[in-house]
């Protein structure tokens, strides 16, 4: 007996996605011509029938929402997940969960399965503005609200203002009479590295003072194995001032480094973190770091989505400040007058 073909079949020998080829048959607007002729003669080709039953849930609400973070081991996103999901169950709706990995073809096929899921809207994170720009052709009409830093401007976002926050903690530091600091972490080709070095670039300036960068290789995979080799290296000496780490999983790294060489947080060095993850406010951790408000921003996101679900075409920004959390990893430095 023949085997029936599928619609991945279709996709294959049409040459494009299986979410191309659902919209190719709903006769979507944004499916040119040429590709809507391409998937109905390869279905003609292989004898492929739509399932009738699932067509006709076509353009009915789901209450389902994508979302696609780039790592959900990384305690930042799982946090950012949860809240998401708490906010969305409490409007009825589902959210399901896609990891990127940070690998650009894993982030469109998993904006390809939402479509073909047929969710109502998604809410991503991207790997960086390459990437998000790819997204338009896979998005069509479906609703997206952008998270983070890595998208252009004509789309909706909600992200904390990473230049300012980076301005605060270096700030505080050179309050605390630090002047050799050093920014740790972050790959060159990060966004949101590039704008938390404005921050503290500034802040420098301002003071008269350079600063030092040590960011991590751009082909870096382990990244947290690279942050504790690095700081392990870093903390033989002589040492910096202060460190200011380019997250707070950085941030844990040079803590673990430092126990292991001997070196005092803070009576030797002092260090701040970025992001407020849970574990730093533990009190062995007692990280001082810059929260990005990320339970709000996920709110927020949400509640933007279903403006756009609800049939709102306008462009939306929300631009969050970040707070500085002064807990125990910093201390004068009692060198300079």
């Amino acid at each position: 007996m023949k085997k029936r073909a599928t619609i991945k079949d279709v996709a294959a020998l049409a040459g494009v996605s299986a979410a191309t080829v659902s919209r190719a048959l709903d006769d979507r607007p944004e499916i040119s011509t040429e590709t809507k002729e391409s998937v109905r003669a390869a279905c003609a080709e292989l004898g492929y029938v739509p399932n009738a039953a699932a067509r006709g849930l076509v353009g009915q609400a789901t209450h389902t929402i994508g979302l696609v973070v780039p790592d959900i081991s990384n305690p930042y996103f799982s946090g950012m997940a949860t809240a998401i999901e708490q906010t969305a169950a409490a409007h009825g709706y589902r959210v399901f969960l896609s990891n990127s990995l940070r690998k650009p073809e894993q982030e469109l096929r998993a904006i390809e399965n939402f479509t073909a899921r047929q969710v109502d809207g998604v809410l991503i994170s991207p790997i960086s503005p390459q990437t998000q720009a790819r997204h338009r052709d896979i998005l069509g009409n479906l609703p997206c609200v952008y998270l983070g830093v890595n998208h252009g401007e004509n789309c909706s976002y909600v992200m904390a203002d990473n230049e300012a926050g980076a301005y605060l903690a270096a700030r505080y530091l050179i309050q605390l009479g630090h002047r050799d600091i050093l920014f740790l972490g972050g790959r060159p080709t990060s966004r949101t590295r590039e704008l938390r070095l404005r921050g503290f670039h500034r802040a420098l300036k301002e003071a008269g003072l350079e600063g030092r960068e040590l960011p991590a290789p751009p082909n870096v995979t382990l990244m947290r194995q690279w942050s504790y080799e690095a700081a392990s290296e870093l903390l033989k000496g002589p040492l910096p001032d202060a460190i200011f780490a380019f997250s707070d999983m950085t941030a844990l790294k040079v803590l673990e480094a430092a126990e292991e060489r001997g070196v005092r947080v803070p009576e030797d060095v002092s260090l701040v973190g970025y992001d407020n993850i849970a574990f730093t406010a533990l009190s062995r951790i007692h990280l001082t770091t810059v929260s990005q408000h990320k339970f709000q921003q996920s709110r927020i996101a949400v509640e933007r989505l279903l403006e756009k679900i609800g049939g709102s075409r306008a462009n939306t920004v929300d631009l969050l400040e970040p707070e500085l959390i002064i807990r125990s990893t910093c201390a004068k430095n009692l060198s300079y007058p």
